[in-house]
């Protein structure tokens, strides 16, 4: 996902100065921007904090708060697309991203955890077990909620391995609405935000 940017205009608001004021920390190299197409500035959101932080300027808690994420780890691409977009449809409040491995799924954790983690049981190279395993073994990782799904056949000792070390587990056909509620519930968003179609 792509950081948040901001206008020089919106970056002004932060900073409690006049639009011209940014234009000058940005001539000058003292704050990071980027010229659009268009030829607009545009302030990245960590650039931003860092700028403010550096300056000893009051650091807005909009600018601090850190959006929830949902990874998806599901080699078959109707069902990694049609999650997808089934909880981008939910709603707006967090991000989602999909990949289709359990290694590249391992590596793209460690970098930047997510908040709840849909795993796919079966996996090319690396399995959802294997998976699970790996993050509930590590101090960092096992706080991540994870739901597990399968539409295959699972042997009694890997599918009771699944349903205990995971927050929720769905077998395939199962209901979108449940399963998008589930991961709602999970990231603790109100009711009211819900928008499941």
């Amino acid at each position: 996902m792509r950081e948040k940017s901001y206008t020089t205009f919106q970056a002004a608001k932060f900073c409690d100065v006049y639009p011209s004021t940014v234009i000058s920390w940005v001539n000058q190299n003292k704050m990071r921007a980027y010229t659009t197409p268009g030829g607009h500035r545009r302030i990245i959101k960590s650039d931003l904090v860092d700028f403010m932080k550096e300056y000893k300027l009051p650091i807005a808690a909009e600018l601090l708060r850190r959006r929830s994420r949902v990874l998806i780890v599901e080699d078959d691409l109707i069902v990694g697309r049609l999650l997808l977009k089934a909880l981008r449809r939910a709603s707006r409040s967090f991000d989602v991203d999909w990949m289709q491995d359990g290694v590249g799924a391992l590596l793209a954790i460690s970098k930047n955890p997510p908040d709840v983690l849909v795993l796919d049981v079966v996996l090319p190279v690396v399995d959802g077990a294997c998976v699970l395993a790996s993050l509930r073994g590590d101090p960092q990782t096992r706080a991540i909620k994870v739901v597990g799904i399968t539409g295959r056949h699972l042997p009694p000792d890997k599918l009771f391995y699944m349903r205990r070390h995971t927050e929720a587990f769905f077998l395939k056909p199962f209901d979108l609405e449940k399963f998008v509620g589930k991961i709602l519930d999970l990231l603790d968003i109100p009711a009211a935000k819900k928008r499941v179609r």
